[in-house]
């Protein structure tokens, strides 16, 4: 088999499309098979059909689900196929169980089991984006990138004529620059001949999930300002699991705060003045992980916690790795100062630090910040200027590709830090 040949079945593969019937219908004759074996007329059967029908929906929902995960840079191929499936299995157990509904249970499992086998499969055969030829067409922000991805399996052009060449991968130049008549022209026959060709200030987003601080920049719509109707059902959803947060974890929160009393003395509580919404100064609360000390909120470097900080209590520390020091801000959220997920909030002295040395940093404070973030999950506990750059950029594409699919996804990898202690002081 040839290369070329290899390359077409699986460019078939991707497509979402031909996967989602192929995964349907592949799953439909698993369950038929095993129904029919149990029951000879399996269609005539409710403990049949239920499973058949709830199955079919599972497959669908996880893999909408799924293919919106993978279109967030920073996601792993198969880290995200069982947490796709979380949500509408726990549905479907309860419409089942809530309505006593009868079902199958090798029916039932052979659905949801061969479904999650089947997702496996097509995200093994699918190319990876780091397999694929990168061609660049010559430009400052191209050479930027072949540099700055070098992973990448990425080739400069040298003329407009190697654009027809270029149809098994994809084409990268900066279509904001003046490119030429020739190379302009080059490209408008290469799209039209079904190359693949991108801005470099896309892809690069979207393979870093970073945007570049050269000037502000706008979302998908054109505008500075975050989509206003997933800010309002942002808060509402917010609102509603804080509440619930506080009422669950009431008496785990509780026996924390004996911990750190007993294991050391002063409040279990911490309150420290950090910078949040539209600017504005708030007070957040969090359990107290270092001993107790006069707080000097104008200097810099006293706000700075380092690498095997000394100040820190021995609960602290696992509070601090495990993120757990976080739960007082629930009451924060339910105040309406915080989010659950947003830009973290620094603390007075340091936010005034970065917006003197870092342009456009004030911009981070039109939403809300959050408890955990995108810039947490990727990047972790910074406080040089120079990572705190690299922080904002994670800042500015969150705050510009802010949706319910990326908050679901940052919230899923928050559980892998909690777990890895990645990015704790």
């Amino acid at each position: 088999m040839g290369e070329g040949s290899l390359l077409g079945r699986r460019a078939i593969l991707e497509r979402f499309t031909f996967a989602l019937p192929l995964l349907t219908i592949f799953v439909f004759l698993i369950q038929y098979a095993i129904a029919r074996s149990l029951h000879p007329q399996p269609f005539t059967n409710l403990n049949m059909i239920n499973p058949m029908v709830g199955s079919f929906f599972v497959n669908v929902i996880a893999a909408l689900t799924y293919r919106e995960f993978r279109r967030i840079p920073g996601t792993r191929r198969f880290a995200f196929i069982l947490p796709s499936y979380i949500a509408p299995v726990l549905i479907l157990f309860a419409a089942l169980l809530g309505l006593r509904l009868g079902y199958n249970n090798y029916v039932l499992l052979a659905g949801i089991g061969t479904g999650i086998a089947f997702m496996y499969f097509i995200s093994a055969v699918q190319r990876p984006t780091s397999g694929r030829k990168i061609y660049c067409v010559p430009g400052e922000k191209t050479k930027e990138l072949s540099a700055e991805l070098g992973v990448l399996n990425t080739q400069m052009l040298h003329s407009p004529d190697e654009l027809m060449l270029c149809g098994d991968g994809a084409v990268v130049a900066d279509l904001r620059q003046n490119l030429g008549s020739e190379w302009e022209r080059g490209i408008a026959h290469a799209v039209i001949n079904g190359v693949p060709v991108y801005n470099v200030k896309q892809l690069r987003e979207s393979l870093t999930g970073r945007v570049q601080i050269e000037t502000l920049s706008e979302n998908s719509f054109g505008a500075l300002v975050p989509s206003l109707s997933y800010l309002l059902l942002k808060r509402a959803i917010d609102l509603v699991l804080s509440l619930v947060g506080l009422v669950v974890l009431a008496i785990p929160m509780l026996i924390i705060s004996l911990a750190i009393r007993v294991t050391s003395p002063g409040p279990a509580l911490y309150r420290h003045r950090r910078v949040g919404f539209r600017g504005c100064e708030f007070e957040t609360i969090k359990f107290r992980t270092m001993y107790s000390r006069v707080q000097d909120d104008g200097d810099v470097e006293s706000q700075k916690t380092r690498a095997n900080d000394t100040r820190i209590t021995p609960v602290g520390r696992f509070l601090r790795k495990t993120r757990l020091d976080e739960l007082p801000q629930l009451i924060n959220v339910v105040r309406g100062e915080m989010s659950l997920i947003g830009p973290r909030p620094e603390a007075l002295a340091l936010s005034r630090w970065y917006d003197d040395h870092l342009d456009f940093y004030e911009y981070r404070h039109v939403v809300r910040p959050g408890i955990t973030g995108w810039a947490q999950v990727n990047q972790g506990h910074v406080t040089e200027l120079e990572d705190v750059y690299l922080k904002l950029q994670y800042d500015f594409y969150y705050i510009k590709n802010v949706s319910g699919w990326l908050d679901l996804l940052i919230a899923l990898r928050t559980l892998g830090v909690m777990v890895s202690f990645h990015g704790a002081r």
